[in-house]
């Protein structure tokens, strides 16, 4: 395990429109040793506030929002020089597009990662392991 940043834990904002995913990964950051939640936005302009109020030290960021998309909310950060770390959680297919993934690296993304919690998707073990992995390189920026 990790030490977590700073010698405290790492504080995790999670923005997506989604009430189920929001309750999903808000409970695996509770439970997970090194982090804490710091609460959940469900739009984009909430998602921008939220960052600069709350100063979390990761952004859990979906793409697909109400009111400013994900990565309208990479580019507004970025235009207001607000830093923290983001982890992209998406359920859009676009890793068969190299380019989407480049530019939202290069708007501040550390990771991309795909989202599907249905039983015929990916094992949430698989993805809870990958997205806290993603949530502490990203941190650590």
């Amino acid at each position: 395990m990790s030490v977590p940043k700073g010698g405290r834990n790492v504080r995790v904002l999670i923005a997506d429109d989604n009430p189920v995913v929001r309750r999903v990964l808000q409970a695996l950051v509770e439970r997970e040793e090194g982090f804490e939640f710091a609460g959940s936005v469900a739009d984009g302009d909430e998602c921008v506030e939220a960052v600069k109020t709350v100063k979390p030290d990761v952004l859990s960021l979906d793409l697909e929002m109400p009111r400013m998309s994900g990565r309208s909310v990479l580019m507004k950060l970025l235009e207001d020089n607000v830093r923290a770390g983001v982890v992209v959680v998406t359920g859009l297919p676009i890793f068969d597009q190299p380019s989407v993934s480049d530019e939202l690296k290069s708007l501040g993304a550390s990771a991309i990662l795909y989202k599907d919690f249905s039983p015929a998707g990916n094992d949430l073990s698989l993805f809870t392991k990958t997205y806290f992995k993603a949530l502490r390189s990203a941190a650590l920026v």
